[in-house]
């Protein structure tokens, strides 16, 4: 790869990557440390943001990085994946705002108050405050909220065609990132592991019935913990997976043959 000298062009970590200026307004927030925000380290967050609107605005890829002879498609393909690499940061700016975070202690409070005919959405609650225990403002909100879902379904086992169930139509490409970079593994064990502690466990079905944070019975409890010394190396991990699966999502071919 080759480094630019430009002005707007930053290099990051030996890689090109855009300047703070050419980000999306809400990340230009981020990175003053504008109030509202709950990230303890906003750097890092905004240099991925950097390094990601440029390999998809630039083609910074593989696929032309090692095929040459499709170079003539560069173009085409920087023009759309711009596009989706802004609405993705778009979006993604906004949700690590405190504001789009659930309210935990309320959602606990309306649970319970339901008594015991709601003890399983009352440890789906208590799942929900354990996550943000453990990830707290480093992972976004559409994170908590997908995890929270089966709350307010019919009841927690309900599975949901996430693509074409037209009650999840607002929020399917969101929660449909965050439930793919789960491939992440150990943020998945470390979600299954306190799930585990209540006797569920989270699924997703990744084809096109894309099953919502679909929930099933636990046949057992266990531990797991993040090595603390990978531990950022992992969250990074899990941000630039959802983040690419949330610009990918609009392409994925996808069929209601599967659900």
């Amino acid at each position: 790869m080759l480094l630019l000298d430009a002005p707007n062009v930053q290099v990051i970590a030996g890689e090109n990557a855009v300047h703070i200026s050419q980000l999306p307004k809400v990340w230009q927030e981020i990175a003053v440390s504008l109030a509202g925000f709950g990230l303890s380290d906003p750097q890092s967050y905004v240099e991925m943001a950097q390094l990601f609107q440029y390999k998809l605005e630039q083609g910074d890829i593989d696929l032309f990085n090692e095929h040459s002879e499709l170079a003539h498609l560069m173009p085409s393909f920087t023009e759309l994946f711009g596009q989706l690499a802004r609405e993705t940061l778009e979006f993604y700016g906004h949700d690590f705002k405190v504001e789009s975070y659930p309210n935990f202690a309320e959602v606990l409070r309306e649970v319970e108050s339901k008594g015991l005919e709601s003890a399983d959405e009352v440890k789906v609650a208590r799942i929900g405050i354990e996550l943000f225990d453990e990830f707290g403002y480093e992972l976004p909100a559409s994170f908590y909220h997908v995890h929270l879902a089966p709350i307010y379904r019919d009841h927690v086992f309900e599975e949901r065609a996430l693509r074409f169930d037209p009650r999840d139509k607002e929020h399917k490409r969101s929660w449909d990132a965050v439930l793919h970079a789960c491939k992440v593994f150990a943020v998945q064990m470390k979600i299954q592991s306190i799930a585990s502690k209540y006797g569920f466990t989270y699924q997703h079905g990744c084809g096109c019935e894309n099953h919502l944070s679909s929930i099933d019975q636990s046949r057992g409890a266990f531990e797991y913990e993040l090595d603390p010394q990978k531990r950022q190396r992992w969250i990074r991990s899990f941000i630039w997976t959802a983040w690419y699966e949330y610009a990918f999502f609009p392409i994925v071919p996808n069929t209601s043959y599967l659900v």
